[in-house]
C-alpha cells in the first residue's frame, strides 16, 4: 500500500508503504516524487515503512532500480522510519552509492523525520 501523508511540502514528500507494494502504487509515488521535481529544486523524502513488506510484483521492483539511478538524484534527503533492522543495514549499506543524505529514524519518530527533511510536523 502507498499513502502520502499530510506532513508533506511542495519540496519534501511524505509516503507511507506498507505490505506489499504493487507497481501501479510504486508508479503513483514516482508520480509524486516528479510533480515535485517539476519545480527545478531538489527535493526530500521521509519514507514510513511500518508493516513494510517489499516489493509486490517485478514491476514494482524494476520501477524502484531505474528510480535509484535516475531521479533519485535530485533527492537532498530521505529519512527512513521504522522498526525493521534492514532499514538501518540498508541506509548504512547505500549511504556511499548515493547523493541523498539517508538517516534512519525509528518507529514513533515521524515528527522528528519530518522536521530532519524538511516536512510540516504533525
Amino acid at each position: 500500500m502507498y499513502e502520502v501523508l499530510g506532513q508533506s511540502t511542495e519540496t519534501c514528500l511524505v509516503i507511507r508503504f506498507s505490505g506489499k507494494v504493487t507497481g501501479e502504487e510504486y508508479q503513483q509515488f514516482l508520480n509524486a516524487v516528479d510533480e515535485r521535481l517539476k519545480a527545478g529544486e531538489k527535493i526530500s523524502l521521509v519514507l514510513v515503512l511500518s508493516g513494510f513488506e517489499f516489493y509486490g510484483d517485478l514491476e514494482a521492483a524494476k520501477q524502484d532500480f531505474k528510480f535509484g539511478f535516475g531521479e533519485y538524484k535530485q533527492i537532498h534527503r530521505v529519512a527512513l522510519v521504522g522498526d525493521q533492522k534492514w532499514i538501518s543495514w540498508f541506509t548504512r549499506l547505500i549511504g556511499p552509492f548515493t547523493h541523498a543524505e539517508e538517516k534512519h529514524f525509528p518507529e514513533g519518530q515521524l515528527d522528528a523525520a519530518c522536521q530532519w527533511a524538511g516536512a510540516r510536523n504533525s
